[in-house]
C-alpha cells in the first residue's frame, strides 16, 4: 500500500508540472480591402438645346437666338476603395476627377449676327458608393470578371471658380481583375490590374434643364489588396 501511495503522489506531481500545450499559430489574415488607382476615357454627351426668348404683349414668345450645348470627352483620374464583405460581394467607394470642355453653339440671332461657338473648361468631380459582384474562379491566379453599380454626387466648377453646379450620377457596368503577384503573409496580399467599362448617367449639375445625360467610360488601374 505504501508503494501504491508513493506512485499516486508521483503521478499527480508530474501532471501538475507538465507544461501547457502551445497555442496553434494563427493563419494569414483574410484580405478585405482593395485600393485601386487608374485613369481612362469618358465619351462626350449632348446637353440639349435651349432657345433664348422674350414674351411680347400678346404673350407669344419671341426668339432672340438658339443655343445647343455639348459636354466634350475627357481623360479622368479615379481612385477606388473597396471592402470585401464576402468572397463574392464588395462595397466600393469611387472618386474621380476630369476636365472636360463644355461647348455651346449660338445660332439664329434675331439681329443677324453670325453663328459662333463658345467653349470653356470645367473641373468635374464625382464621388459615389456602389457594390461589386465578382464571379470568382477556383484558381488563385485567375482572371476574375465582375459587374458593378453605384450612385453618388457630381460637382462641376467653371473656369475662374465662378460657379459650382451640383448634381447626381448613376453608373453601371463591369470589368475584369487579374492578380500579378500573391503574397499570403505580407501586409499587401495581392497586386494586380483591373479594367472597367461603365455607362454613367448624370442629372442636375451641368445637365440642369436638359434631363439626364449619359456617357460611356472605360478605365484601367493598378490595385493593391490588404
Amino acid at each position: 500500500m505504501t508503494f501504491a501511495l508513493v506512485q499516486c503522489f508521483a503521478a499527480v506531481a508530474t501532471a501538475q508540472t507538465k507544461p501547457a500545450p502551445a497555442a496553434a499559430p494563427r493563419g494569414p489574415s483574410v484580405p478585405r480591402i482593395d485600393l485601386s488607382i487608374g485613369a481612362g476615357f469618358i465619351g462626350g454627351s449632348d446637353l440639349g438645346d435651349t432657345d433664348a426668348e422674350l414674351r411680347g404683349r400678346s404673350g407669344a414668345p419671341f426668339q432672340l437666338f438658339a443655343t445647343s450645348s455639348r459636354l466634350g470627352a475627357s481623360l479622368p483620374l479615379d481612385v477606388r476603395l473597396g471592402y470585401r464583405i464576402s468572397p463574392r460581394y464588395a462595397l466600393e467607394m469611387r472618386g474621380a476627377w476630369s476636365r472636360p470642355e463644355v461647348q455651346t453653339s449660338i445660332a439664329g440671332d434675331v439681329e443677324g449676327a453670325p453663328a459662333l461657338t463658345v467653349a470653356e473648361k470645367v473641373d468635374l468631380y464625382s464621388l459615389d458608393l456602389g457594390i461589386l459582384v465578382m464571379f470568382n474562379r477556383r484558381q488563385p491566379r485567375a482572371l476574375t470578371p465582375f459587374i458593378s453599380a453605384g450612385a453618388g454626387y457630381a460637382g462641376a466648377v467653371h473656369e475662374g471658380l465662378t460657379l459650382l453646379e451640383s448634381g447626381f450620377t448613376y453608373r453601371g457596368g463591369g470589368g475584369i481583375k487579374f492578380p500579378l503577384a500573391l503574397r499570403n503573409r505580407a501586409r499587401i496580399k495581392a497586386i494586380g490590374v483591373r479594367a472597367d467599362g461603365t455607362l454613367i448617367f448624370m442629372s442636375g449639375g451641368l445637365a440642369s434643364g436638359f434631363g439626364t445625360t449619359h456617357q460611356v467610360a472605360g478605365s484601367g488601374s493598378l490595385y493593391l489588396t490588404f
